[in-house]
């Protein structure tokens, strides 16, 4: 392995793994080629004749670099050591990585509600981005009332304009409720940018999804079982994965 076209071909390689990385735009996968062309650089100043110490540990150093930020963003994209509960949970969230569901979810509050309990108060402030387990949720606005089937957000009109809840929003048979704060969230969000980016994308997808359901009413009802075809049940875990979005 000392002989010098070895030699040459080892650092050769080391180069062409390097640059392929750098052509990619996949994080963990250019991650993974660079690091695996400095261990040929590695392995070029260890079998020389004469080998460079000095070159074969900084080199060595430049890999463990990568390896730990390969392991970052596996454990950013994967739900290891997360709970079946917080997975049922994510589904939810679908714009969101498990990293970033990880970190809204030290946030997070879940509450049991009874019948009639009510959500959001037309005028009121809204303190909280509502994530809501419930075959039936009432809105109420301007004296005209009508449902929305479960799961829903609630509170995310509110969330992105600052402004009052534009209507009244109760439970009729109660449910399960997820909170946000919404200060806590939207400093988390300014802290971080792909984070912002995704909860963005999440309302846009909600708001979408309600305008699709919203005529006619009586449709807007049905459509969460009807999309996971079967009914919706309050508690987390039994979360159907096909009922992704929620409505406020």
């Amino acid at each position: 392995m000392t002989d010098p076209f070895y030699l040459t071909a080892i650092l050769g390689c080391g180069l062409m793994l390097k640059i392929a990385g750098f052509a990619v735009r996949d994080e963990l996968v250019l991650r993974i080629l660079v690091a695996t062309g400095i261990c040929c650089d590695v392995l070029f100043y260890a079998l020389r004749p004469e080998p460079i110490l000095q070159s074969v540990l900084a080199n060595l150093s430049l890999v463990t670099v990568n390896v730990i930020l390969i392991l970052l963003i596996l454990i950013e994209r994967t739900t290891w050591r997360m709970s079946a509960e917080d997975r049922a949970l994510l589904r939810h969230f679908p714009t969101l990585t498990p990293g970033q569901f990880r970190r809204i979810a030290r946030i997070m509050e879940r509450e049991t509600v009874g019948r009639d309990t009510p959500l959001a108060l037309e005028g009121k402030p809204v303190e909280n981005l509502m994530l809501v387990f419930s075959d039936r949720i009432e809105i109420s606005k301007q004296g005209r009332s009508f449902p929305i089937g479960g799961p829903a957000f609630v509170g995310e009109i509110a969330f992105l304009t600052g402004n009052p809840s534009s209507a009244d929003v109760r439970l009729p048979e109660g449910g399960t409720v997820i909170r946000l704060p919404i200060e806590p969230l939207k400093a988390m969000m300014a802290r971080k940018p792909a984070l912002n980016n995704a909860m963005v994308a999440l309302f846009g997808q909600e708001l979408a999804r309600k305008v699709a359901d919203s005529v006619p009413m009586d449709r807007a009802s049905q459509t969460r079982s009807v999309v996971g075809q079967g009914p919706t049940h309050d508690t987390i875990p039994a979360i159907d994965p096909e009922s992704q979005a929620g409505t406020s």
